[in-house]
């Protein structure tokens, strides 16, 4: 059972992430803030990690700054979900290391859409 670690702030979004991952049968831990997410990414080692920009402590750019910068986490591959819409947020995620980018609100099949195919993508 491929590990998705979810970090996300809102608790809403948290829970329906969660739900559609589960329900297509993803082993999903969440993380609530910036530090977490790190902490968590590094204990967990998911096989992918959705990652929100806006969170308390470190925001999502920070994490992902730091999940490139180690040798432990360098390779899992992140999809950024966030409310950020702007095409510079975009642009700046994706250039500092995101596999991917998808805007709230969201669809649940997209969302699983895309979960699917960056984790069918050859290491």
């Amino acid at each position: 059972m491929k590990k998705i670690l979810s970090a996300d702030d809102d608790p809403v979004v948290q829970q329906f992430v969660s739900a559609i991952l589960n329900e297509n049968g993803y082993e999903v831990y969440t993380a609530t803030d910036g530090e977490q997410a790190v902490a968590q990414a590094k204990a967990v080692l998911p096989d992918l990690m959705i990652l929100d920009l806006i969170m308390p402590y470190r925001d999502g750019y920070e994490v992902l700054r730091l999940l490139r910068e180690a040798p432990e986490t360098r390779a899992i591959p992140v999809i950024i979900l966030s409310a950020k819409s702007k095409e510079e947020d975009i642009i700046r995620g994706l250039e500092g290391g995101a596999d991917d980018f998808i805007i709230k609100p969201f669809n649940a099949l997209e969302l699983v859409a895309r979960v699917r195919k960056v984790l069918a993508r050859p290491k």
